[in-house]
C-alpha cells in the first residue's frame, strides 16, 4: 500500500465529489475498511471512491498509489 503522503482523500457533499491531497485521518483514528482495486489512473480511482457510502454519507475514502 503507499504512503500516506502520497494519498488523495474523497469525500461526496451536495452530490459533487470533492478531492483534496494528503491523508484524512491516522489509521488509528479510523478504519471502516480497505479495498484494493486496479485503476487506470487517478481519475478511475476517484469516480469508484465517490461510489463508497462512506464518502456520501460525511465520511471520506483515502486513495493511495501503489509501490511497485
Amino acid at each position: 500500500m503507499g504512503l500516506p503522503e502520497n494519498a488523495t482523500t474523497v469525500r461526496v457533499e451536495g452530490g459533487k465529489t470533492l478531492t483534496t491531497d494528503g491523508p484524512f485521518v491516522g489509521m488509528k483514528e479510523a478504519v471502516g475498511g480497505l479495498f484494493i482495486l486496479e485503476a487506470d489512473d487517478l481519475d478511475a480511482a476517484i469516480e469508484v471512491a465517490a461510489r463508497v457510502p462512506a464518502a456520501r454519507y460525511g465520511g471520506a475514502v483515502e486513495i493511495r498509489p501503489s509501490e511497485v
